[in-house]
């Protein structure tokens, strides 16, 4: 791990429908602890001014699933099982989201968390 990582992040504590100022980086991970029903979803919206938010139409915004208007699925599948055996249906989830493209502000609608954090990264400016 870099040692400059933590002047080219930043992690915020996130309530679902905050606006985030996203200048300055390129790209940020949802971290979300699921729920008991082993589903979440995860929308996104931009703004250039924080207050008149559209939808995302870019189908790769989540890079790990192709979407339509910058809504991402996960569903553990029920009964799913690891070489341990049965996997609970809570746990903590982390989407990649890539923001090149995006407005300013951007906003995640997220249903199925307990708990929320965003982390920015790959900051425009790096640190001397």
């Amino acid at each position: 791990m870099k040692r400059e990582l933590f002047q080219n992040i930043l992690a915020l504590p996130y309530s679902s429908g905050d606006a985030i100022d996203r200048e300055g980086y390129l790209s940020a991970v949802v971290g979300a602890t699921v729920g008991s029903t082993g589903k979440l979803t995860v929308t996104i919206e931009h703004s250039d001014d924080g207050e008149n938010f559209v939808p995302v139409t870019d189908p790769l915004v989540f890079p790990e699933q192709k979407t339509e208007d910058g809504k991402f699925v996960f569903e553990q599948p029920v009964g799913a099982e690891d070489a341990e055996g049965p996997v609970e249906a809570e746990g903590v989830v982390n989407i990649d989201v890539d923001l090149v493209g995006l407005m300013s502000f951007i906003k995640f609608t997220v249903e199925g968390a307990t708990s929320l954090v965003v982390v920015l990264g790959d900051s425009t400016v790096q640190p001397v």
